[in-house]
């Protein structure tokens, strides 16, 4: 089947499937925005916090090596552990395509079912997406500390951020389905988890790509509604995804 009619189908299966159903994925919605919110507030000010002390107790610059780090290393950590939720918002998803019940609470099940794993493939992932996109956080660091920047410094953070991007799309959707196949096969380790999404998105990539890039003009009107449209589009292309990762496990010869 063409891509095109692949993505037309699954989007279309997906507005039937939520019809009636997104009060509850509104409110999965908005119970993970509370998390996050209040998560990246705590790690903000625990991160200053840390940092002020350093700095007062070892008579440390604000613009210190040591400091800078810091100001990284403490939110990935956090950002490993925020990184979780999504493996409850996969479960939600496919509980909602299969027919079984779903519930807000899903967003918990990576922190109460084997935290260990679900640690470690979020971090594998959160420090995937963290290290293809440095050079632009060092950029926006920089930029917000007004200082002056040097030409050659921003042509070298411009070309190795297009570098790590042209490695990230790629590298991203091989491992795109690796919650799901969490959610599927929990006897895995982490790294034949990660392993079989490779697998199963071996010539798919493409594939992938493309029905990503088609909700990028309903995306857009996102923003004409002031982010409200989110709570419609955000149900939508999890649904989406989540029958793609099961059209993918379907058997192509079902004898």
């Amino acid at each position: 089947m063409k891509t095109s009619a692949k993505c037309i189908i699954l989007k279309n299966t997906a507005k039937t499937l939520m019809a009636g159903k997104y009060y509850f994925a509104i409110m999965t919605l908005i119970f993970s925005g509370m998390i996050t919110l209040l998560f990246n507030r705590f790690t903000y000010n625990l991160n200053s916090r840390i940092c002020l002390t350093l700095m007062e107790a070892f008579n440390i610059s604000e613009n210190s090596l040591m400091i800078m780090a810091l100001s990284y290393v403490l939110p990935l950590i956090m950002s490993v552990i925020l990184g979780i939720l999504q493996i409850g918002m996969c479960l939600f998803f496919l509980n909602v395509v299969t027919g079984r019940p779903f519930y807000t609470f899903d967003l918990l099940y990576g922190y109460l079912h084997e935290f260990g794993k679900s640690f470690r493939l979020s971090g594998v992932l959160t420090l995937l997406s963290f290290i293809c996109f440095l050079p632009s956080d060092i950029f926006l660091d920089i930029y917000q500390s007004n200082y002056r920047m040097n030409v050659l410094v921003l042509l070298i953070l411009a070309g190795l951020q297009l570098v790590l991007l042209l490695i990230y799309i790629p590298v991203s959707l091989a491992l795109s389905q690796a919650l799901y196949v969490y959610l599927d096969y929990p006897d895995l380790s982490t790294t034949e988890i990660l392993k079989m999404s490779i697998k199963i998105m071996n010539g798919k990539k493409r594939q992938l790509f493309y029905i990503r890039l088609s909700f990028l003009p309903l995306f857009l009107l996102v923003f004409v509604t002031f982010g409200i449209g989110l709570f419609w589009f955000l149900p939508y292309y999890h649904v989406t995804m989540a029958l793609y990762y099961l059209d993918l496990m379907k058997p192509q010869n079902p004898s």
